[in-house]
């Protein structure tokens, strides 16, 4: 089972990675350094991957094999550098830091590969192995403690480094007014937080003497593989709508339903705070409503000019359906929502609700309660 799910997580890295490379072609510039990350990242995590097929021995299941871990270490330094510079940080453009942070996982790999072909290379099966170098020479084995030590350095550099961006990340995106590629930064972020935790989570595995572990970590990596997958039609779409002029459409279709589930304001996933939803608060005005869904009053007014209504009816339907699923969904009080939802006026509500959905509240829940 663990050399099944391990070759199809192997060659599932290797079409995600070179097929984002390939495929985001058509888009140029605007993906350049993204195709380029992923692919580079998704074949060392695939070189890692196939390494690890050797932690398999007749002995029994290598710990901290050093094969894997140098790869993986790869991986996640490349990770690392490519991910700052998603978030701001030009750390990717630093050639010398590039030769500070990857020195030790290829040296570490070279000599890993001498020690194999020397025949001085020791595979360790249990933790308390670590610590009894009677087997092998004292260089040989203090050597690959202090290599192994300055991997786990430049990990928590690694992780420092991302933490860094990402604080800064933050503070550029509140203090500059929300662009229409929020969307798209939130889907490049969850793929590289995710792919983060996911390298940080290999080394679990390493450190026990199980297969069971390395075959839910490949079913741990299949998973990923999908919702990556998922992210990055994702990013197509948006990348689409962008060129065809479609985007204030787009991001207002997807952005609407969750902004309407903040009944009492809050952040939105695209960055807004909202002391109070527009939705269900007095009149609202088209900057208010724009500013919600994070688009400009100009998309806005265009989005409502081709639905063939104005800002107030919009909103009033809009909040009106939000009120309907609610009834139909929940065991709310009616009253209850009718107030959260903007309406302290209970007749009121019931008016527009029934001038809508042709009966009243009470009568609505009855033939539509889940």
């Amino acid at each position: 089972m663990f050399h099944i799910f391990n070759t199809a997580t192997v060659i599932g890295c290797l079409l995600f990675g070179w097929g984002v490379f390939f495929h985001g072609r058509r888009f140029g510039s605007d993906v350049l350094l993204l195709r380029r990350f992923v692919a580079v990242v998704f074949t060392c995590f695939a070189l890692f991957l196939n390494s690890s097929f050797t932690i398999l021995r007749p002995e029994g299941v290598e710990v901290f094999a050093s094969r894997p871990l140098g790869f993986l270490s790869i991986s996640f330094i490349i990770l690392a550098m490519g991910g700052t510079s998603i978030m701001g940080r030009k750390h990717h453009c630093n050639f010398s830091l590039w030769v500070l942070m990857m020195a030790v996982p290829v040296a570490f790999l070279l000599l890993n590969l001498v020690m194999v072909s020397s025949g001085n290379y020791h595979p360790l099966y249990q933790w308390s192995e670590v610590f009894d170098f009677r087997r092998s020479q004292p260089v040989f084995y203090f050597g690959r403690l202090v290599f192994v030590l300055f991997l786990l350095l430049f990990w928590l550099l690694s992780v420092g480094m991302l933490v860094d961006a990402f604080v800064f990340d933050c503070r550029q995106r509140a203090a500059t007014p929300l662009s229409d590629d929020a969307e798209r930064h939130c889907v490049e972020l969850r793929f590289l937080f995710l792919w983060a935790g996911l390298m940080i989570g290999g080394l679990v595995p390493m450190c026990f003497n199980s297969m069971v572990l390395y075959v839910i970590y490949s079913i741990l990596v299949t998973v990923a593989l999908i919702g990556s997958a998922w992210g990055y039609y994702r990013l197509v779409r948006f990348l689409r709508a962008r060129t065809d002029g479609r985007l204030a459409s787009v991001l207002i279709a997807r952005r609407l339903p969750i902004l309407l589930t903040m009944e009492q304001g809050g952040t939105t996933e695209w960055g807004v705070t909202l002391l109070c939803n527009p939705f269900f608060c007095g009149n609202p005005s088209l900057d208010s409503v724009a500013q919600a869904l994070g688009v400009e009053n100009s998309d806005l007014s265009d989005f409502l000019s081709q639905q063939g209504v104005n800002l107030v009816a919009w909103v009033s339907d809009q909040r009106l359906r939000h009120c309907a699923q609610q009834i139909s969904t929940t065991q709310r009080k009616i009253s209850e929502i009718a107030e959260t939802c903007g309406y302290h006026d209970l007749p009121t509500f019931s008016r527009a609700f029934k001038r809508q959905f042709g009966m009243a509240p009470s009568t609505y829940r009855e033939k539509n309660i889940d």
